[in-house]
């Protein structure tokens, strides 16, 4: 299969998932996505990078929330923002430092923009290409940047590594196509727990109740997990109808 060929035809998540060519694979992705080339992304960086940083909510599932819905509005680089995209890999590390930093633990906006620059040198479509999901990589850049890791140190580097593996072993576990939304809050979550063992840094989070069924762009993601995911508001609907027939039945 070649681009030109392809150019004359509109492309499809099938067409996606039989093309196992990186670079023609991003050619033809940024065609389904509506963007004339691959990697227009970057221009959108330095909102992301302000977006993040202008945050001042403590709970980091809400500043990411909050991130994703401004950067949709601000979103001009082509017609609609997609739900899964390579800049989550700079949102969720940079979410977690700025959630230290608003929490009054030592971090500095400076520290924040660390986090954004280096999540955002993870390429698009890592997760399938390279077996490395980018908001999972972003623990380990947020853990890098609480320990001041270099490659030359010992325990530092060897907890940033941890962390990236079981982030990243969290989200395979969820399986399915990609979905950055879901990836974003599972290494979140997984990241506060870190924080609080690792390090003695706590953040609020949302109850276990109140996070199911929160997101509120299933229905734009056409692989979205659906049903599997917990996230998704039909597993709210699917737990009420359940609960309404067992009420019934007695």
């Amino acid at each position: 299969m070649s681009y030109s060929n392809e150019q004359s035809r509109e492309i499809t998540i099938e067409d996606l998932r039989n093309t196992p060519r990186y670079e023609l694979y991003r050619k033809m992705s940024a065609m389904l996505k509506g963007s004339p080339k691959p990697g227009r992304y970057v221009e959108f960086l330095p909102t992301v990078f302000s977006t993040v940083l202008a945050m001042g909510e403590k709970d980091p599932i809400i500043m990411f929330e909050s991130v994703i819905d401004e950067l949709r509005r601000l979103w001009n680089i082509s017609p609609r923002m997609p739900v899964s995209g390579p800049w989550h890999h700079a949102v969720v590390p940079g979410v977690l430092i700025a959630s230290l930093r608003n929490n009054g633990y030592p971090f500095t906006d400076e520290d924040v923009e660390e986090a954004l620059k280096r999540g955002a040198l993870v390429p698009a479509a890592a997760c399938g290409f390279l077996g490395a999901c980018g908001a999972a990589v972003g623990l380990g850049v947020a853990v890098s940047v609480i320990t001041k890791a270099t490659p030359y140190h010992d325990k530092e580097r060897s907890l940033a590594l941890k962390y990236s593996a079981e982030a990243i072993t969290l989200v395979a576990k969820h399986g399915g196509p990609h979905c950055c939304r879901l990836a974003s809050y599972v290494v979140i979550l997984h990241a506060v727990k870190v924080f609080e063992k690792e390090f003695g840094y706590k953040l609020p989070t949302p109850s276990p109740k109140e996070l199911v069924g929160r997101c509120t762009l299933w229905e734009e993601n056409p692989v979205c997990h659906m049903e599997r995911c917990m996230f998704n508001p039909l597993v709210r609907k699917l737990a009420e109808e359940r609960k309404k027939a067992n009420t019934v039945g007695i």
